[in-house]
């Protein structure tokens, strides 16, 4: 009997030591040093458990139960951090193609007795914003229409209003033109019908030491892009620079063969904003982190906090608020010269805030870098394993990405092996003025470029990725 419990309790031991060994090899983020000695340990334990624990002597007997046990609690907890880390991983990163949507409205005058579109004539025009994501599967799936392409937005809008004709456009364009230009009433249109458009796009599948990634965060309304950043790494050199540009910077955008500022790109598709990056810095942008700005205070709240330090005191324009822009209600935050740990709604309003600081939104993009960089070096800390599971669901709302999981196991890899990433910051400038943006339907604040900040920055960033 004696020996069949201390085989029983053998194969236990065994079966959770091999569990924990899978997973820390399907993990796949340890450098071959590390993986051999903890390959190395774990038998080593399970091998001194197994011969102990089967002599005669009862000091040797309990010796080996206490080897066993600590096989058991050691290897039990680490399937249990490491199996949580694979599956997130899994649904994040592991993908071939991802689905962008992009939903559509049919809209017309307020005045229009028409209700439905089953009631427009088939012989009818139906103008269409010639800017909007997978526009030509959207009129392929509108139907047999006469269609006119306009570049503006707002004078299609104007026009339904006076021959009660119709208009197709994207929701995010249509939302864009009411919360952020003001320049129509939405009371004055009607929606007569809404679909869907489904496009999937391939991951790169690549697995690069060298690489670009263009991480950028929308407002909370999901249509101003004001954070906008370029990443770039060399796993090899274990190089990094962070080149930050303003959310007004006035550049091309070769997709639609027009000028706009990053912020209003927001409304439509990041690749539009990437290409415009690729075009303006001459380099190729691998991957996009789009980060979810109200998702901001969950995971620094989850996190405990993060360190935050300021070269000037300042007291920001916004409340302590999320999910508005109303600042007549609520306190606002007195930030202190120097060092001190933020809770995430304290957070938030530090990287909203550009009009307290000296030169506006190039400081905050300024600020918003720390910020991130705070948030990574807290990640990586053990005071993250206390609430593992909220640290994963914070994050998982966090942002989207198109990377693939081989990559960022190769950076972690990287990091793991050697820490000491060295990581430099910079930013281009520009001019404040006034041009049209919104999508070509109004005058807004722009920032004209000054391309000898911008071929600086390109010159480093080629540096950093040539380097071997």
């Amino acid at each position: 009997m004696k020996r069949l419990l201390r085989n029983i309790f053998s194969i236990i031991v065994f079966v959770v030591t091999a569990f924990t060994v899978y997973e820390i090899i399907k993990l796949g983020v340890l450098p071959s040093k590390y993986l051999f000695i903890i390959l190395g340990a774990e038998a080593l334990l399970f091998v001194l458990g197994l011969v102990f624990y089967n002599l005669r002597h009862v000091v040797f007997i309990i010796l080996g139960i206490l080897l066993y046990l600590i096989s058991v609690v050691g290897n039990a907890t680490g399937y249990y951090y490491l199996s949580k880390t694979n599956r997130y991983i899994e649904k994040s990163f592991v993908k071939e193609t991802y689905t962008i949507e992009t939903k559509y409205y049919v809209v017309t005058s307020a005045n229009n007795v028409v209700s439905k579109m089953d009631e427009v004539d088939k012989e009818a025009s139906i103008e269409y914003y010639k800017y909007s994501r997978s526009i030509d599967k959207a009129l392929e799936k509108l139907g047999v229409y006469t269609y006119v392409p306009t570049d503006n937005a707002y004078d299609s809008m104007s026009n339904i209003l006076s021959n009660n004709g119709y208009f197709l456009i994207s929701s995010a364009n249509y939302d864009y033109l009411f919360d952020s230009t003001n320049l129509l009433d939405i009371n004055n249109f009607k929606i007569l019908h809404e679909f869907t458009i489904y496009e999937k796009l391939e991951v790169n599948d690549k697995t690069p030491d060298v690489y670009n990634v263009y991480i950028n965060g929308l407002d909370f309304t999901g249509i101003m892009r004001d954070y906008n950043l370029i990443a770039t790494v060399n796993t090899k050199t274990r190089k990094v620079v962070l080149t930050s540009i303003p959310r007004d910077y006035y550049i091309d955008v070769p997709a639609y063969n027009m000028k706009d500022t990053l912020m209003c790109l927001g409304s439509l598709d990041v690749e539009v904003s990437k290409e415009a990056l690729e075009k303006l810095f001459g380099i190729n942008i691998d991957y996009t982190i789009n980060l979810n700005t109200s998702s901001l205070v969950d995971i620094v709240d989850t996190l405990g906090g993060i360190d935050f330090c300021s070269d000037i005191e300042f007291t920001t324009t916004h409340v302590l608020t999320q999910d508005t822009y109303d600042d007549s209600v609520g306190q606002k935050l007195h930030v202190i010269k120097g060092c001190k740990t933020y809770n995430g709604l304290e957070t938030l309003a530090i990287a909203r805030e550009r009009m307290a600081l000296p030169g506006r939104d190039r400081y905050r993009q300024k600020n918003c870098r720390q910020i991130l960089i705070s948030i990574a070096k807290k990640l990586a800390s053990i005071t993250t394993l206390t609430n593992y599971n909220e640290v994963l669901l914070a994050l998982d709302g966090l942002y989207t990405t198109d990377m693939n999981d081989r990559t960022i196991k190769n950076l972690i890899k990287a990091v793991i092996e050697n820490p000491n990433f060295n990581i430099e910051e910079q930013s281009v400038d520009g001019t404040d003025s006034v041009g049209v943006g919104h999508l070509g339907t109004a005058q807004s604040w722009i920032m004209t470029p000054d391309m000898s900040t911008v071929e600086a920055a390109s010159s480093k960033i080629k540096e950093v990725l040539n380097q071997k």
